[in-house]
């Protein structure tokens, strides 16, 4: 069996195939009617999602067959891990991975590569993540790793609101294990809506996964959790990391959290212990827990830093009991990515939806702006920002 620290398994239950978290009365699911009445998203390519129970690994997608939305569903025997899947864009396109051999808890600090690229709020828009990879030399269009020793950073929300998720993460674990082989490295660090997607927060969730998982014969709130591959997968990654002297995190660090004189890794260490934990449980009676998981000041949520709002002599402090020169962040939307904060903080949350995919180059020591065209220019600084639903 695979390490993917089982004692936190353990302390959260491993749920076997078939249950329903809503038996547990404790357990509460959010969604926005209002959402989901104007959305006209329908079940379609989706998955594999790989179920765990102590002796089986059910595997589930949803594919296109004569036209309609199907389930196609496997079981093998554990363990799985190294075998190969495939993994359904639509009728036309696919790619396959192989399941972990190992899945552990990420370091938090690293020492800062030669080259590095990194990109936020992707939010399921898988093509355009697709392209700008490709562009970018990070890998080519057969989906192979092409970027040596250097480094990906994806600095979350790579769920909700962008109808192909599943396939988008499953071509990061993909990358992921291809990168290490090479020498180099995927970071997939927690934002807001990916942690709202593991907590039972789902007000941006597609109908189309809703649907999905209705054909599979699941709750859309069992996709995630640690009985499933991609749930162990995302308890090991972390809300923020160091990387040389820049700090990459989705939203940014408040006084509050700086406060706390965690650290990197202490941060991490602490806020994975509630990953899974129901919106409802977030404050809880833990002091520690109550900062971290604060709603407008954790490191997923806080826009401080995004809106120029927090005082300099602040964040000069902020800065200086983390450690580190700069903040890379996403979070909050501009119309390119921008520095912000005397350019100590590099904002890379963009207008995808409207054609816009940006990324952060760092290649030896120097910054730059990257698109989806592979093109790269100086960065922007205070950039407008952009109203986000």
């Amino acid at each position: 069996m695979r390490r993917f620290n089982f004692m936190y398994a353990v302390a959260m239950g491993l749920l076997t195939l078939g249950s329903n978290l809503s038996v547990n009365a404790q357990t509460k699911v959010h969604y926005s009617e209002k959402r989901l009445k104007a959305d006209t998203s329908k079940a379609d390519f989706d998955g594999p999602y790989i179920f765990y129970t102590q002796t089986e690994a059910v595997v589930k997608q949803i594919v296109e067959k004569n036209q309609q939305a199907t389930l196609v569903s496997e079981t093998f025997k554990n363990p799985i891990a190294g075998k190969k899947l495939t993994c359904y864009v639509d009728n036309k396109e696919h790619f396959s991975f192989k399941v972990q051999e190992l899945l552990q808890n990420q370091p938090s600090v690293y020492q800062m590569p030669e080259k590095l690229i990194a990109i936020s709020d992707i939010e399921g828009r898988y093509q355009e993540f697709k392209q700008f990879l490709i562009a970018n030399k990070v890998m080519d269009k057969n989906y192979k790793w092409t970027f040596g020793k250097g480094h990906l950073v994806t600095v979350g929300d790579f769920f909700d609101r962008g109808l192909l998720v599943n396939q988008t993460l499953w071509l990061i674990y993909s990358l992921e294990e291809q990168a290490e082989k090479a020498g180099g490295k995927v970071h997939f660090i927690l934002g807001n809506h990916d942690l709202m997607n593991m907590k039972n927060d789902f007000r941006y969730t597609r109908k189309k996964y809703l649907e999905n998982a209705k054909l599979m014969g699941v709750e859309y709130y069992d996709l995630y959790k640690p009985n499933t591959e991609l749930g162990r997968w995302l308890a090991t990654k972390n809300i923020l990391e160091k990387i040389g002297d820049y700090i990459f995190i989705h939203a940014g660090i408040s006084k509050e959290v700086s406060d706390l004189n965690l650290g990197v890794e202490g941060i991490n260490k602490f806020a994975r212990n509630f990953y899974f934990d129901n919106v409802e449980d977030r404050a809880g009676v833990d002091p520690l827990r109550s900062v971290v998981y604060m709603r407008g000041k954790s490191p997923t949520w806080y826009r401080g830093y995004g809106k120029e709002t927090i005082d300099k002599n602040e964040f000069a402090a902020i800065a200086k009991n983390m450690g580190a020169k700069k903040f890379v962040i996403g979070h909050t939307l501009h119309e390119s990515v921008t520095y912000l904060m005397d350019k100590q903080v590099i904002d890379l949350d963009v207008l995808h939806a409207q054609g816009t995919t940006q990324g952060l180059l760092i290649e030896n020591g120097q910054e730059y702006m990257v698109d989806i065209q592979g093109q790269k220019s100086a960065i922007k600084e205070r950039a407008k920002e952009v109203d986000d639903d």
